[in-house]
């Protein structure tokens, strides 16, 4: 009996190739599916699966191919492909070769996706007004997400590389499936109601339209709406859009971008605080430098003037003075105290008084006028007669006029 030979897995894999690549049917096929995790390379390449209710399979359409269609392909569009079927050698997988492509419509999934994206924008679930701000200073951030992906991985390296001091908090949640939504919900709910964390980030990494599914659930949209915390929608690679995405206050390309976004946050803060202190800084040391250079001229130009010597002249010439106004004093007073020697004297001449002394009399009348003439006079007027010794009363008996 002959033993069997013995293939490797590079033989196996070519065989298969063969086999598949000379079948007449497989060489020339025309296929008809759903566009799903769509992806284009770098090179230009176009990567993508196409699917029914119950299968799927891989596809590639390389650059030379995909630079000549005539609509750019997207998730959950309806299309007819022309190509070959073959194996791709180092992973054994089977996969079409795509040498043409044209869209037929838009898939089941896809478009419930469109008519609840237009139910809830006509709802007012995207407007901007009402979506929050991040906050200045993030000091701690919640994210709701699979704790074993691959994601949560990248999160937290990316925004401890970025900002150590930001606190992270896990909510281990399903990000797939039927169960998924809820799962989220009820974290976004905890962060809320312990209002521990300052923003929200919700999210997962790339995959499928059925992969991303949970994230256009309508409840998760309402419960995103009515977060007090600020959310950050972070699912799948940049080119994937979810319901999720539109609600929440923020969107993020990815789950790294969401990292990065509420890193840069507080670094942002934190540079603007440096570069405010660094100007503070030049401008108070440009302004002492300047107070310097100014009190050194002023200095230079007070000593040029020699203070002291001027100052010494100045007490000089302040005493000559002071001796001056003295003099200019004393010759003052003199002066008045002989004014009023002689303004006594001339005083002393014109006091009645004196001439009542001499034997004289001052005459008034009843009212205290003096009277110095008969003219005016009546008989039997009454008169008062003042003497340097008192007063007395007389009666006028005859007037003679000289």
């Amino acid at each position: 009996m002959t033993s069997a030979r013995i293939l490797s897995v590079s033989e196996v894999n070519q065989y298969l190739k063969t086999l598949l690549e000379t079948n007449s049917l497989l060489k020339n096929l025309t296929i008809q599916g759903e566009l799903s995790n769509v992806k284009r390379a770098a090179s230009g390449h176009l990567y993508f699966s196409l699917k029914d209710a119950t299968s799927k399979i891989d596809c590639v359409m390389f650059k030379n191919a995909a630079m000549v269609l005539k609509f750019i392909p997207k998730e959950g569009q309806q299309v007819t492909l022309r190509g070959s079927l073959g194996v791709y050698l180092p992973s054994g997988q089977y996969q079409i070769t795509v040498r043409s492509m044209e869209p037929q419509g838009v898939g089941d999934l896809f478009q419930a996706y469109l008519a609840l994206k237009s139910e809830l924008e006509v709802q007012g679930y995207f407007d901007q007004e009402r979506k929050k701000k991040l906050p200045e200073i993030i000091s701690r951030v919640g994210i709701v997400t699979s704790p074993t992906g691959a994601a949560i991985k990248d999160m937290i390296a990316i925004i401890k590389r970025r900002n150590p001091l930001i606190d992270i908090v896990i909510y281990p949640s399903l990000v797939q499936g039927d169960e998924a939504p809820k799962n989220i919900i009820q974290g976004i709910r905890t962060f809320n109601e312990r209002q521990s964390v300052d923003v929200i980030v919700i999210g997962r990494g790339g995959g499928s339209i059925e992969d991303l599914w949970a994230f256009n659930d309508k409840n998760l949209a309402r419960a995103i709406l009515e977060s007090e915390l600020p959310v950050i929608s972070a699912v799948g690679h940049e080119i994937d859009y979810t319901i999720s995405d539109f609600v929440s206050d923020l969107r993020a390309p990815t789950p790294s971008g969401a990292a990065e976004l509420v890193a840069e946050e507080t670094m942002s803060m934190t540079r603007a605080l440096v570069q405010l202190k660094r100007r503070l800084i030049q401008s108070l040391e440009t302004k002492i430098v300047s107070n310097r250079e100014q009190l050194g001229r002023m200095k230079k130009e007070f000593l040029r003037f020699h203070p002291r010597e001027r100052i010494g002249d100045m007490r000089l010439h302040l005493d000559v003075i002071q001796e001056r106004m003295l003099r200019s004093v004393k010759g003052r007073l003199k002066n008045d105290r002989l004014q009023i020697k002689n303004i006594e004297m001339r005083l002393g001449l014109m006091n009645p008084m004196n001439v009542l002394k001499k034997g004289y009399v001052r005459v008034t009348d009843n009212q205290g006028l003096s009277i110095g003439s008969v003219a005016g006079l009546k008989v039997d007027q009454r008169i008062k007669l003042h003497f340097i010794d008192g007063e007395v009363d007389a009666e006028i008996r005859s007037i003679k006029e000289n």
